[in-house]
């Protein structure tokens, strides 16, 4: 049986008997010390990067993550550089409006 970790890295016997050793030598919470998250990606608002979320269909999401890593980025990146492109008032493809 393989045991994958959530970013999908495939776990080997050395991995899971480190972690097997670790947890019956006990677990102290005064020596955890969480990985630093994402650097904000920028200061005007405190650090803070605020999350926008939005529903696509399945066929669009396969498009763009082909494409995205076609280019070698992430699709975090595209739609940054699509948003900015529409709040400065770049002229934009005409999209069939949904009623």
């Amino acid at each position: 049986m393989q045991v994958k970790t959530r970013s999908g890295r495939i776990l080997t016997d050395a991995d899971l008997d480190r972690m097997a050793d670790e947890a019956e030598a006990g677990f102290d919470p005064a020596t955890f010390r969480p990985r630093p998250g994402r650097p904000p990606l920028g200061t005007s608002n405190g650090g803070h990067s605020p999350r926008l979320e939005v529903r696509v269909p399945a066929m669009l999401r396969d498009r763009v993550l082909a494409r995205a890593a076609a280019e070698g980025r992430s699709v975090s990146d595209v739609l940054r550089e699509l948003l900015e492109a529409y709040a400065a008032g770049s002229p934009r493809p005409t999209a069939p409006r949904r009623s």
